[in-house]
């Protein structure tokens, strides 16, 4: 399909899924901004506060900030004007285990029961999530139906690996979302955990000691999750730790075949609940 021409399938996601915003523009993705609160102020996700100013206030918070998902009035609102020309909407969210996120997207859809609507909870967070987002517009840009990129979606989100390094388990604790690392609560001094995302909540991997292991131990893992022969996409990402993001993207591209990788850094969403330090990879092969 020609650049510019009208897509029957339009992809709507929110601001979880990390996608850098130069990259949701070229393929036509709506991303819909969570909310971020510092006790009683309120902002947009990457609208009304930036991902650096976020950062900034983090760790000068006197109580933990909260992030919480979109009303089901802004996904109403986005839905009503992606298929105001009759095309269908494929719309791309966070795991439903550690978000509401979905809920508030299906309560929109059903406020809209003559629309083609589809909301996809993926399973995943970040650029997890961001992949499937985009693999979803670029079938749509294609000029592929609904039911065809609706099976890439479901394709891509089952395939998705997530490898992330946390510098501490405090902030996953205090927001509630430690999941199946609590058991690691109270034994992680200078241990470096490796997590990942098991059927949509965080759950432990590996404890790796000190910085350097932690990121050799990373890179071994994305070589366990290999398929030689495939094609290798990579999402690296960080909360303020570009430069260890950086040594990540390097290392890999020394060792692997990599068809695409994108870096960027995680929004307040994710941000708020792993804590800065933190970094990783979401892959997939095709």
């Amino acid at each position: 399909m020609a650049r510019g021409q009208l897509s029957r399938v339009k992809v709507i996601t929110d601001s979880v899924s990390d996608l850098p915003q130069r990259v949701a523009e070229e393929h036509g993705i709506t991303v819909i901004p969570v909310m971020v609160h510092f006790g009683l102020e309120q902002y947009r996700d990457r609208v009304e506060m930036s991902i650096r100013e976020f950062m900034r206030r983090l760790p000068l918070a006197k109580t933990p900030p909260k992030t919480s998902q979109p009303a089901p009035g802004d996904f109403l609102q986005a839905y009503q004007e992606a298929t105001a020309d009759g095309s269908s909407v494929v719309s791309v969210h966070p795991s439903s285990r550690l978000s509401g996120t979905y809920q508030s997207a299906v309560i929109a859809r059903s406020m809209l029961e003559d629309r083609d609507i589809e909301v996809v909870d993926t399973r995943l967070a970040s650029m997890g999530q961001g992949w499937v987002a985009l693999r979803a517009a670029r079938e749509a840009m294609l000029g592929r139906s609904k039911q065809e990129v609706m099976s890439a979606v479901t394709r891509v989100a089952s395939s998705v690996k997530t490898l992330i390094v946390v510098d501490t388990l405090e902030y996953l604790a205090r927001n509630g979302r430690i999941g199946k690392a609590q058991a690691w609560l109270g034994t992680m001094l200078k241990v470096k955990p490796i997590l990942t995302l098991d059927d949509g909540l965080i759950a432990p991997l590996e404890k790796a000691v000190g910085a350097a292991r932690a990121l050799g131990r990373l890179v071994d893992m994305v070589r366990e999750n290999i398929e030689l022969g495939k094609r290798v996409v990579l999402g690296i990402v960080h909360a303020d730790a570009a430069a260890q993001a950086q040594r990540l993207k390097e290392e890999l591209e020394r060792l692997f075949d990599i068809e695409e990788v994108i870096i960027t850094e995680t929004g307040p969403a994710i941000a708020a609940n792993v804590g800065p330090g933190t970094y990783g990879v979401m892959l997939y092969q095709d």
